[in-house]
């Protein structure tokens, strides 16, 4: 074999592999950069996450507060009414007993 064509072979040889090498290196590099970039995003989205959980438990107990006021003056407004349906019949008892 000519040693001009055996130079050329062994020089595209080298060339393929340095090109390959470079390529692997740099796709290796790629990828960890890929990966901390999701590492930060997750981390983010956990820290956006903590915040709205901690509005949303903010919300429930304003919530809550709301729904026991609301509960107590429903409860009053039924006392109301009850005592007034008894004054009621009270009421008509006693016109049915002037008649």
């Amino acid at each position: 074999m000519d040693s001009a064509i055996l130079c050329a072979i062994i020089s595209g040889a080298v060339t393929l592999i340095v090109s390959i090498g470079t390529w692997h290196v740099t796709a290796k590099k790629d990828r960890n950069e890929n990966k901390t970039l999701i590492l930060k995003n997750i981390e983010d989205l956990k820290d956006d996450i903590t915040a709205v959980n901690a509005s949303v438990q903010q919300q429930i107990a304003v919530i809550d507060v709301e729904i026991r006021n609301l509960s107590a003056r429903v409860e009053k407004h039924n006392n109301v009414i009850e005592r007034t349906y008894k004054l009621e019949q009270a009421v008509a008892d006693l016109k049915g007993g002037l008649r």
